[in-house]
């Protein structure tokens, strides 16, 4: 009778296949079995932070038929607001400025160039921000806005972490309690930061205290944290 050898590159190729078989099947049951003994709990963290800065936004623009009339026109006016910032004592720190662009344009039919520049001052007293305002429109500004803003964001962000978390811990225990579990530890932790600072007035502050100002109303801003907790449970 004649006999039928497998030839030894078949073996082991039928056994690598059956590793690669039995190895799948094993990595498919872990997370399984590890998700069948954790919960996940999504919360968020606020810290209602002081608005104690205004974030004041110049913006100089000069159109002229000429562009080194626009040009000129527009070096006085930075000149005049360089002059205001020192006279108003406003630290370099505090201040952000753009270069001065150029481009063609055309207003009311008529071609031209056009400046623009940006100037972000940070104003930390706030009585500063009405007169700067009427001295700027008295001089040829037109282009402004405000923002209230906080110095104590990053204490806020992180406050406002360690407040999701502990919201995350607090829900995963009532949950856990609630299924007849009980709680472990954290297993893993995915943190998302906020988008952003979202501005929200507060309070009014008395009559008698009250100068006239609405920028003298106090003044929150919310600072958000969001987590995503995955905890073991037992």
């Amino acid at each position: 009778m004649q006999q039928y050898m497998i030839p030894k590159y078949l073996i082991y190729t039928l056994f690598s296949l059956f590793l690669i078989i039995t190895g799948c099947g094993t990595s498919q049951q872990i997370p399984n079995q590890e998700s069948a003994n954790t919960i996940t709990v999504d919360a968020t963290g606020e810290v209602l932070a002081p608005a104690d800065e205004i974030i004041f936004n110049i913006n100089i623009t000069r159109f002229d038929e000429e562009a080194s009339e626009a040009f000129n026109n527009h070096k006085e006016l930075e000149q005049f607001l360089t002059e205001l910032i020192i006279d108003q004592n406003i630290d370099e720190e505090h201040i952000n400025a753009n270069p001065i662009s150029i481009s063609s344009r055309r207003h009311s039919q008529n071609p031209g160039f056009e400046t623009r520049q940006n100037v972000a001052i940070r104003l930390q007293d706030l009585s500063q921000f009405e007169s700067m305002q009427i001295t700027l429109v008295e001089n040829g500004f037109d282009n402004f806005s405000a923002n209230f803003s906080t110095t104590s964001i990053e204490e806020a962000h992180q406050e406002a972490l360690t407040k999701a978390v502990d919201e995350a811990k607090k829900k995963a225990e009532s949950l856990a309690s609630s299924s007849g579990k009980e709680l472990g530890e954290v297993y893993n932790i995915e943190y998302t930061s906020s988008s952003g600072i979202v501005y929200r007035d507060m309070a009014m502050m008395s009559a008698e205290s009250y100068g006239g100002s609405l920028i003298e109303m106090q003044r929150t801003i919310p600072v958000r944290e969001n987590v995503r907790v995955r905890f073991r449970i037992h």
